[in-house]
């Protein structure tokens, strides 16, 4: 099979209250429910969400406006794995730390976005990220390496 891609942790970043921004850390303790402290972590399929650095850029070259780390209020965000547009459900998410996640779905860009622009939320269909449950958790931070595989088979 083709070689494996690797990316990056640009930021790992969470808030105790909904909406956005989450605040970017240091590093941030995955636990089995999600990001401690953050207030999507608990029970459900959105404990984690990661977005792509790339699509930053591209809001960027299309609209002018710059999103800071923690700007989609996501917990993790990557670069060099593309826009996570291909990643389905059931695939995961491998950090170098240890910590791996499942991706559940892919995350709907809400209203909350247009706060960076009117257009946010339309240009940012289809590549917002990801949602994930912790399949394994540890301490994640900024240059731990992130890599993308399918799900192992059940055989």
């Amino acid at each position: 099979m083709s070689r494996q891609v690797k990316g990056i942790v640009i930021a790992v970043c969470f808030s105790s209250n909904a909406g956005i921004p989450k605040h970017p850390q240091l590093q941030v303790n995955v636990g089995a429910l999600g990001i401690e402290g953050d207030y999507h972590a608990g029970p459900g399929r959105r404990q984690v969400s990661v977005v792509a650095k790339e699509t930053f850029k591209a809001l960027e070259a299309e609209l002018g406006v710059v999103v800071s780390p923690g700007g989609f209020g996501e917990n993790v965000l990557v670069e060099g794995l593309g826009d996570l547009s291909d990643l389905q459900p059931a695939d995961i998410l491998c950090f170098a730390s240890g910590v791996e996640l499942e991706v559940t779905a892919q995350n709907e860009p809400c209203r909350n976005l247009m706060a960076h622009h009117p257009l946010v939320p339309k240009l940012a269909y289809g590549r917002r990220g990801i949602v994930a449950t912790v399949r394994s958790g540890g301490l994640l931070k900024p240059g731990d390496p992130v890599w993308k595989r399918a799900p192992l088979s059940d055989s």
